[in-house]
């Protein structure tokens, strides 16, 4: 994957500026904020930083952790590969 130019990554910074009532919204709403970054182009680093500066209380690893593995139960598409015997995934003893 290319490296993005600095005017790509100043125009990525200046939309998660601008959406920054949406972009706080949605970590509130437990999506990750690594998840977050990439739909916006920016790095998880400077994402982080901008949390701080913005006064959001960021998760511990542990929280952000719980919700991974709660997001990877009910994940359908998981549990199909799973259940379907998917090459490389090991079926799910009964």
């Amino acid at each position: 994957m290319p490296h993005a130019q600095p005017t790509d990554r100043a125009a990525a910074r200046e939309r998660v500026l601008a959406d920054k009532d949406t972009v706080i919204k949605r970590y509130a709403e437990e999506e990750s904020l690594a998840s977050i970054a990439r739909a916006y182009g920016v790095l998880d680093a400077w994402l982080t930083n901008q949390f701080i500066t913005w006064g959001v209380p960021l998760r511990t690893h542990a929280q952000a952790m719980a919700l991974w593995r709660q997001q990877r139960a009910t994940d359908t598409e998981s549990t199909f590969r799973r259940t379907q015997g998917h090459p490389q995934t090991p079926p799910l003893s009964a």
